[in-house]
């Protein structure tokens, strides 16, 4: 009985829809096994959740490319996991990051919002929870440090608590990056490029940072 139940929550590989409804969010990252609160507003995403509600329950995030309504190609699907209606209209929900998709065709929906064409073929390892090798002192402190240089704050008690997967995603999701920084991590191969590719752009934006400072006092 408990697998059975079990396996209605899980993604079967099999069953990811290869068309699902995007949501463009400008400097938003979501990866796999992070969490990603929503808070929904607008007419045409309202209908966009309550019509993934009727079927798969996912949306796939993508961040727009510029200003002239191009897109990255690389996003991630978020399945919703939890939602509630707002008595002013909106509705507030929860997505958790399933795998990324390379989107190969988008048409705009009659109730205004972009159905795409994916493909997810290439990363159905990122359903794989198996936990990564992680340094996680040192990856928690340059967090600390590059949180700090932006006058931000982390809580490291509550990162104790998450496991590596959750960890890598959680704070590549939380950070101040930049867009081509939030895309870069979204496009690295794997878990371990990904870790790599993090731990490149908290090192080159702390050295700046020293950089800048070392040239000032001179």
């Amino acid at each position: 009985m408990e697998d059975t139940v079990k396996n209605l929550f899980e993604v079967d590989p099999k069953k990811i829809p290869s068309s699902i409804p995007l949501f463009p969010l400008e400097n938003v990252l979501l990866l796999p096994f992070g969490k990603l609160p929503l808070n929904i507003f607008e007419e045409r995403y309202i209908n966009m959740v309550l019509d993934s509600l009727k079927s798969h329950r996912m949306i796939g995030i993508i961040q727009p490319k510029n200003n002239n309504n191009d897109f990255f190609t690389m996003g991630c699907i978020g399945k919703i996991t939890s939602y509630i209606e707002t008595p002013d209209y909106r509705l507030v929900l929860n997505l958790e990051g399933i795998c990324r998709f390379v989107l190969h065709e988008r048409n705009l929906s009659p109730k205004g919002y972009y159905q795409a064409t994916i493909d997810t073929s290439d990363y159905l390892d990122d359903l794989n929870n198996l936990e990564p090798m992680v340094d996680r002192n040192n990856l928690i402190q340059k967090y600390t440090n590059f949180f700090k240089m932006k006058k931000l704050e982390i809580d490291r008690e509550v990162l104790a608590e998450t496991s590596n997967l959750q960890l890598l995603s959680t704070l590549a999701m939380l950070a101040p990056f930049n867009k081509i920084d939030k895309q870069a991590i979204l496009e690295s191969p794997n878990v371990k490029e990904r870790i790599n590719t993090i731990n490149s752009i908290l090192d080159l934006n702390t050295f700046q940072v020293v950089s800048n400072n070392s040239n000032q006092l001179n």
